[in-house]
């Protein structure tokens, strides 16, 4: 699966962010969660760099007239 990655500004076209993960597992784990909402959502990956040290950082992308129900469905299934 090739995964979206982030242009100059930051930005991932007209997807935004609903969630912010650390590793490809929940990523993963999140986008089916929000696909079986009925929720299109696809996954992107930035790099952090701190101290030397470059991380990657998953995050969980949906359109905006989605970003709402995205919000929603990860409230109910968190704590």
């Amino acid at each position: 699966m090739k995964l979206r990655t982030r242009t100059d500004d930051g930005e991932f076209g007209l997807l935004v962010p609903a969630a912010t993960v650390y590793d490809m597992q929940s990523a993963r784990t999140v986008r089916q969660l929000l696909r079986a909402a009925g929720v299109r959502a696809t996954m992107g990956r930035t790099r952090i760099h701190r101290w030397r040290n470059i991380k990657d950082r998953f995050q969980i992308l949906v359109f905006p007239e989605d970003a709402v129900r995205a919000y929603d469905v990860l409230s109910r299934h968190t704590s």
